[in-house]
């Protein structure tokens, strides 16, 4: 195996799997907060370069705005990238710095810095550019807002490969992996009620209460969706109880509820995310002309519990999109 490593990122190289290209953009160190890293995104990438060859691509910049680059991003101004650096010192959490990072990709306390950042990025986006087929996997978090999603595949608005396609493909798949994603059902759903749980706690470490109304933007928009999962799954009793009494243990317990009313564990398409967050890919690859680009959120249960299994999935995604004759 050949490594080359780069300031901020780290490519691995494999014989075979020409043109195969995959990436962990966000794995890179979590410093302000546990949640800013895809964690073994970078062992499930290892594990696919393993069996299929290619070159892997590895963050090593935290994706925290203050300290490190979202290759996920747009490039920001100069003067926005200055400006923000003060915003963010004072308070993350802020609404304006929840809308900006939701865009752009770094903040920066001079110019220098600006430029050493945009420098990364451009390196980095440069070497992935030179894939044909390119994967990036991401790690989604294993709660209730993402079940029974156990992989979610995008297409980038169908930019990256037609989405009937890439659904043909992921019934096939699914069907191959039925006894298996039966096998670890109930330890899938007992890792979205740990996580909730320590996504619970978090809001009253930090807020002292539980009332979404007065959380900020991100934990707010985070809670809608776990909500709305919970309204399609949950009964009627858990849901009433609910709503008349907004407390950690009856939400816990409608996350309980949904669950056992939840299907199994499945690889998914456009289920949990949209692509539409993905500024970097669609800034650096788009328009492309013979490529094939996806986007892999792996659950959080499987990259720890699984990653060897997780690599067969999305080996078996690539073979398939080859079978196809796309590329």
């Amino acid at each position: 195996m050949k490594i080359d490593f780069k300031r901020g990122y780290t490519i691995y190289s494999n014989s075979g799997g020409k043109g195969i290209m995959l990436v962990a953009p966000h794995s890179g160190p979590a410093l302000a907060s546990a949640v800013t890293r895809d964690d073994h995104s970078e062992t499930v990438g290892m594990r696919c370069l393993e069996l299929i060859g290619g070159k892997l691509v590895v963050s090593s910049m935290t994706r925290d705005r203050l300290f490190g680059v979202d290759f996920n991003r747009y490039i920001p101004n100069l003067k926005s990238a200055i400006e923000y650096y003060e915003l963010f010192n004072e308070d993350h959490t802020d609404s304006k710095c929840h809308k900006y990072t939701k865009k752009y990709a770094w903040v920066a306390r001079d110019e220098k810095d600006y430029y050493n950042r945009l420098q990364i990025y451009q390196n980095f986006w440069a070497d992935v550019s030179k894939g044909k087929i390119i994967i990036f996997i991401h790690k989604n978090f294993p709660k209730i807002k993402a079940v029974p999603s156990i992989m979610d595949i995008i297409t980038f608005s169908q930019k990256g490969i037609k989405r009937q396609i890439i659904k043909e493909i992921v019934e096939e798949v699914n069907a191959k992996y039925f006894d298996f994603f039966q096998k670890i059902a109930v330890d899938y759903k007992q890792a979205v009620i740990s996580e909730t749980k320590r996504s619970v706690l978090d809001i009253l470490r930090i807020y002292e209460h539980f009332n979404p109304a007065e959380m900020s933007p991100g934990r707010l928009e985070g809670m809608e969706k776990d909500l709305k999962k919970i309204t399609e799954y949950a009964d009627p009793i858990a849901l009433n109880r609910l709503k008349r009494n907004f407390t950690p243990y009856n939400f816990l317990a409608a996350v309980r509820n949904a669950l056992d009313r939840s299907p199994l564990p499945c690889i998914t398409v456009e289920s949990v995310h949209d692509g539409s967050l993905a500024l970097g890919p669609v800034n650096k690859l788009f328009p492309h002309k013979d490529k094939v680009i996806i986007e892999v959120e792996c659950n959080g249960f499987i990259n720890f519990w699984h990653p060897y299994m997780a690599a067969k999935i999305i080996n078996d995604v690539i073979e398939k999109i080859k079978e196809h004759g796309i590329i």
